[in-house]
């Protein structure tokens, strides 16, 4: 069951005694939005670094916090090292990668560490509503009463989740998209930027939905739509 969103309900940061270490796996373009909404609540996080597979050519190389801390491998090593459980950990991709692949980095790290959630201090989130481990709201991103999101869920920049909506494991709600009250989106789902789902619309695992269309009707389990009304498509 996801649990409320600590960071929904922060302390004012003359409270916060200490930033903790965090550290961002993953350095691709979406590394370089959440450094920002790390950044946004300083007396919270501190980041200490990103891991990726590859060292060069990296988009989170352009953040001024950029540490390369060497590949997943890398990192584990260093936490099972650290007498004080090393860095916390959030995902730093998101967007086109496969749901699989983000679930796979994750369970690579085994049980014990901690994935934190990470709410830009811009964005809204009810005090009514929950989110999971790992999870990623973005700037202006609005997330309303009675809205459950499982673990490393990504509600970004701009996007609205109405009332009561549930957003499953690895499900990502791209920029300026909304989601009507009630509606369902399933295990790794992806809804592109500035669509609109319908409210009490059920969207199954893994599908996706292009970019700007409207859905008004259930989403099959796999299924790509697109356009105005949204249908079907290759």
């Amino acid at each position: 069951m996801a649990t409320a969103d600590p960071a929904a309900k922060a302390a004012h940061p003359a409270q916060i005694v200490t930033a903790r270490p965090l550290a961002v796996v993953g350095a691709g373009e979406h590394a370089l939005v959440v450094a920002e909404a790390v950044r946004s609540r300083p007396g919270a996080w501190r980041i200490v670094g990103f891991a990726d597979a590859a060292e060069r050519d990296l988009p989170a190389a352009r953040d001024p916090d950029f540490r390369y801390l060497g590949d997943d491998e890398t990192l584990r090593q260093l936490l099972a090292s650290d007498r004080d459980g090393g860095p916390a950990l959030v995902l730093g991709f998101g967007g086109g990668v496969q749901p699989a692949d983000r679930a796979a980095t994750v369970e690579g790290f085994g049980d014990g560490v901690e994935w934190v959630t990470i709410v830009h201090v811009a964005a809204w989130v009810s005090p009514a509503a929950a989110l999971g481990p790992g999870t990623f709201v973005g700037a202006a991103a609005v997330v309303q009463p009675g809205a459950v999101a499982g673990r490393h869920v990504i509600v970004n920049t701009g996007a609205i989740v109405e009332h009561d909506v549930l957003l499953g494991d690895y499900s990502h709600v791209g920029p300026g998209a909304a989601i009507g009250g009630g509606a369902s989106v399933g295990r790794g789902a992806f809804v592109g930027l500035g669509a609109r789902v319908r409210d009490h619309v059920t969207i199954g695992d893994g599908a996706r939905i292009g970019m700007g269309a409207v859905v008004v009707g259930d989403v099959a389990a796999g299924e790509t739509v697109a356009g105005v009304p949204a249908r079907a498509v290759r």
